[in-house]
């Protein structure tokens, strides 16, 4: 209570360092004039709407992308849909989907913009999903009666909100949630710390549910037909962190570069976590250390099948997984392991760097002796040189797919026990 009476006091200073901010970083400008023009639209829709209103918030795209199975399974006819985004970029790609009725720009959290936001939009609903979290929002939302809705949560034993200094502002916070819903019960057990065990539901995990979809609406066409003819190994959403052990590893796999691969029928895929240039050019040299030449993904024809592939496009690392047989996923070597689940629903072999405790699937997937933690050179070049046995690569997909199956899809259930109470009291 006392750190969040200090955060609400200093919310006048807040505001000029954040339009002090503006002066420099192009989206936190965008951001700012933006919002009340996407606000003015909001207003005049909602003149001539009569049914509750649900508003959906996703911070960026990566939050977007777990909200997807829940708007696209939610009743229209009963409910008016407010999808809000807080960076551009994702708000100007996505503001004129068919998932909702209508879209705008989230407040900054200052206590007159949270006010200001719901006494206009009126919602019954408030639902956020894993991270974004802003206290004024949700005092205020607590304050006026509006459901407040947590769903993905997601917090790991070493988290931040969790340090004794911390731990009893975040209970406050926490309390203001109705309900809060989560993937495990390893991750209950860490909520239970900030929230009533009576608020939390286990539910699984939205994210299954999206990367299914993406997989069932995939068809195959990034790459050429005769990938499918080698054994390709995928370095997905690498970081610089990463570099040292890979192309250390490789090096050892692969001595003679190209012959090595021709060798081993296998193909070499690199995606980077950033594709701008010099990101892309770094990993061009280590590969030339190794005497393998690669080729970027946009400069590619549609015949060719190049030994070497780096991706410089965004937004297709989910679909490439399709195409191989083995993924390391990056940033185990930095702040944590991205998304484990995306290679997973295609039955890739998965691997990773030593930094999985944010990350709950990276967890299961390690300790169900599934998933691979590669900690030093050995360690990986051991593991790639196993994956050489067809028998043991298709011991091992089958293994991660049954784990992706047992996973039941939660949006639906999510769904139904949200608005249960309002459904009972209408009957």
């Amino acid at each position: 209570m006392v750190i969040y009476l200090v955060y609400f006091l200093l919310s006048p200073v807040l505001w000029v360092f954040l339009h002090t901010f503006g002066l420099i970083f192009p989206k936190i400008r965008t951001h700012i004039f933006s919002q009340f023009p996407s606000y003015k639209k909001l207003k005049n829709n909602l003149r001539s709407n009569a049914k509750p209103v649900v508003i959906f918030h996703a911070a960026s795209a990566g939050e977007f992308e777990q909200l997807r199975p829940i708007l696209g399974k939610m009743d229209r006819e009963k409910y008016f849909i407010i999808q809000t985004f807080f960076s551009p970029t994702i708000y100007l790609k996505e503001k004129d989907s068919e998932l909702f009725d209508d879209c705008c720009y989230h407040p900054f959290d200052f206590p007159w913009s949270a006010l200001y936001f719901f006494m206009i939009t009126r919602p019954e609903y408030y639902i956020i999903t894993r991270h974004d979290i802003w206290p004024n929002h949700l005092v205020i939302s607590n304050i006026l009666n509006i459901n407040s809705i947590l769903i993905n949560a997601n917090l790991y034993k070493e988290s931040i909100r969790l340090s004794p200094y911390l731990i009893s502002a975040n209970r406050w916070i926490y309390s203001k949630f109705n309900l809060v819903f989560t993937g495990s019960k390893r991750l209950e057990n860490n909520l239970v710390k900030l929230v009533e065990s009576s608020k939390i539901i286990v539910s699984g995990d939205t994210r299954f549910d999206q990367v299914l979809e993406r997989k069932n609406n995939y068809s195959g066409t990034l790459l050429s037909e005769s990938y499918t003819e080698s054994v390709n190994l995928i370095f997905g959403s690498i970081i610089r962190s990463d570099f040292k052990i890979i192309f250390n590893s490789l090096g050892e796999e692969f001595p003679n570069g190209h012959d090595s691969l021709h060798l081993k029928n296998q193909r070499l895929i690199f995606v980077p976590h950033e594709t701008g240039n010099d990101a892309i050019q770094e990993i061009e040299k280590e590969l030339l250390k190794l005497n393998l030449e690669s080729k970027r993904y946009s400069q590619v024809l549609a015949e060719e099948t190049p030994d070497v592939l780096i991706v410089d496009m965004v937004g297709i690392l989910a679909d490439l997984y399709f195409h191989s047989f083995f993924a390391y996923v990056g940033a185990g070597f930095g702040a944590g392991v991205h998304s484990v689940i995306e290679p997973a629903v295609h039955g890739c072999i998965v691997s990773f760097g030593p930094n999985i405790q944010i990350l709950d699937e990276a967890i299961d997937l390690f300790e169900s002796k599934i998933g691979f933690m590669v900690q030093t050179k050995s360690d990986f070049v051991r593991l790639l040189n196993s994956i050489q046995n067809e028998n043991t690569r298709i011991q091992y997909q089958k293994k991660t797919l049954q784990y992706v199956t047992d996973h039941p899809l939660s949006s639906l259930s999510i769904i139904n026990r949200i608005f249960k109470e309002r459904n009972e009291s209408n009957h």
